[in-house]
């Protein structure tokens, strides 16, 4: 090969791992970039709380103080606030957004009623932020509403807590009067109030409810039969034919993915328990198709399985999952474990191996 060529060659060959090098970093860059704005987007609701949230819910409660002795005036004043002032995203219509509040909206940033750009959820709109946020933004859906309402009666000093069926991805309210409990859905723009609940459960199709207070919202309680008939799921959980203790199986609902494909992509988690020593476990659901996820790890190995099961009124439906490996956890498992010790190696022999000889006691 001629001198021309092998220079050219080389000249190429520095081209292209300086282009690959360039793109490396550019592509590092902005994966710092979204994680760091993503992490800004998580405090700021937090911080708009710690600053202002006291602020906030005095200047929206202050509208409410005529009836304020009243459970039943008060909760009809805070409704009809929240159907004045707030603005659902989901009622956007993306394509009739330009190209910046497209990009804008990708972030969870949305227009509100009084023509105010401001942060819907963080975590590209996914995750929660807390009710003296959303009386800021004034950007709410159905679980906003609720919670809202509920901590507005709260601050006033009444009684209420949230209801939500998670798997079917709705959100209402219960407040109550004297030894009475009003079911209430502040998001209904046409009538609130529930009064035939089993009719709102099977119109909707619950597989499970769920009610919970603000101050301790890790604290749950199954009020299903309030709201819905229910069968029973039972799942038994096997490796290798064997029965599996201690793994974690999650219930799905495919229902809202069945009904509204454009907006739902997956099933949505309804509820979720650990097998006990026969590898079984149980859930009371409603009346759905499921899709059934089993998760098990030990140490430095993943195992997963996953079936369906469909479930009726008064019925009891069985299914088997059977445990294979999860190569993608056990991967990541193995991959951290190694970072880790690599780190550990690097670091030691910097310290201890690669001494300068003169610190080893050798002089000449």
């Amino acid at each position: 090969m001629s001198l021309r060529k092998k220079t050219k060659t080389r000249g190429t060959v520095k081209r292209s791992k300086f282009l690959r090098s360039t793109l490396a970093r550019a592509l590092i860059l902005s994966l710092l970039i979204v994680i760091g704005v993503s992490l800004v987007l998580f405090v700021i609701p937090k911080a708009y709380v710690a600053v202002r949230g006291e602020e906030i819910t005095r200047q929206v409660l202050s509208q409410f103080e005529t009836g304020a002795d009243n459970t039943n005036q008060m909760a009809m004043g805070i409704y009809r606030w929240e159907q004045d002032n707030f603005l659902s995203p989901y009622s956007i219509n993306l394509e009739d957004l330009t190209f910046f509040e497209q990009v804008l909206a990708g972030w969870g940033f949305y227009e509100n009623k009084d023509g105010e750009i401001h942060l819907f959820r963080p975590g590209f709109g996914h995750y929660s932020v807390p009710p003296q946020w959303v009386l800021h933004s004034k950007l709410a859906n159905c679980k906003e509403y609720a919670e809202v309402f509920v901590y507005l009666l709260n601050q006033a000093g009444f009684r209420a807590r949230v209801v939500r069926a998670p798997g079917e991805d709705h959100t209402w309210a219960e407040y109550y009067v004297g030894g009475y409990k009003i079911i209430f859905d502040p998001s209904n723009s046409v009538n609130p109030v529930i009064v035939n609940p089993k009719g709102f459960g099977k119109k909707r199709h619950f597989s499970y409810v769920e009610a919970y207070d603000l101050n301790n919202p890790n604290l749950r309680e199954d009020v299903s039969d309030e709201y819905i008939e229910r069968g029973i799921l039972v799942v038994k959980v096997v490796k290798d034919n064997r029965p599996v203790s201690s793994a974690t199986v999650e219930v799905l609902s495919t229902y809202l993915i069945e009904r509204y494909p454009e907006r739902y992509k997956k099933p949505r988690p309804v509820i979720s328990n650990k097998t006990h020593k026969d590898g079984l476990v149980q859930f009371k659901l409603g009346p759905n198709n499921y899709t059934l996820i089993a998760k098990k790890c030990s140490l430095l190995v993943c195992w997963k399985g996953e079936t369906s099961g469909n479930v009726s009124v008064g019925a009891t439906t069985h299914v088997l999952i059977e445990l294979h490996i999860d190569y993608l956890n056990t991967g990541l498992r193995f991959a951290s474990v190694l970072g880790v010790l690599g780190a550990v190696l690097v670091k030691f022999r910097k310290r201890y191996w690669d001494k300068p000889l003169s610190e080893s006691g050798d002089s000449r």
